[in-house]
């Protein structure tokens, strides 16, 4: 009888073993996911390791800050998903951070960097205005027309903004570019309260 009330004793606690196991099993994957937390890291290193082993930018949510003093965990999460958008060059994580100033700095930045490349800016009216050759000569491309639309990626942007439509996005060449303009009308479509303030005034679009 002794042997056998044991054996029982035993046995319940093999069980709570077992569902302790398969309960905080379900909560760690619930939280992080199949992977360990980040605790600690620094912003950039996390955006870095992602990066380099093709992991999700919603794992820059799984850094857990444990130090009460430093930055808030949020403010490193956010500074996280920011560098992987940079590292990729993928605008579309920028959303992440969306609505917030953040998030379309982040934006900006990926749209920025565009501009030594391609030596074109948005100019005035419906106009582009890229400087040509060793020279610099200025060019001024009317969007309006659709022969001159057909030269700037800038102009395709442009206009594919003025009329919302992401499918017009599509005759961009510059991958970056395509993916900000993109982004940009998904935000637009989005956030109908944020279409008055300056990041979609008549200047910039």
């Amino acid at each position: 009888l002794i042997l056998s009330m044991k054996l029982r004793f035993l046995s319940i606690i093999v069980i709570d073993i077992v569902l302790l196991f398969i309960v905080g099993t379900l909560a760690w994957t619930q939280t992080f996911g199949w992977h360990r937390p980040y605790i600690d890291w620094d912003p950039d290193k996390l955006a870095t390791y992602l990066v380099e082993n093709g992991r999700s930018p919603e794992e820059c949510w799984d850094l857990v800050v444990l130090d009460p003093f430093g930055p808030q965990a949020a403010t490193l999460r956010a500074g996280c998903v920011y560098k992987m958008a940079t590292l990729l060059s993928d605008s579309a994580i920028c959303e992440l951070l969306m609505p917030s100033n953040y998030g379309f700095r982040c934006i900006g930045d990926i749209w920025g960097s565009l501009i030594g490349d391609s030596n074109c800016h948005w100019y005035k009216d419906n106009a582009v205005r890229c400087f040509e050759g060793a020279a610099l000569t200025p060019h001024i491309f009317d969007c309006s027309d659709p022969q001159q639309r057909a030269v700037s990626d800038e102009c395709e942007h442009r206009y594919a903004f003025k009329e919302k439509d992401p499918a017009l996005c599509e005759s961009i060449v510059n991958p970056t570019l395509q993916s900000v303009c993109q982004t940009r009308i998904r935000v637009w479509e989005k956030y109908p309260e944020l279409r008055s303030t300056i990041y979609f005034n008549d200047n910039i679009q």
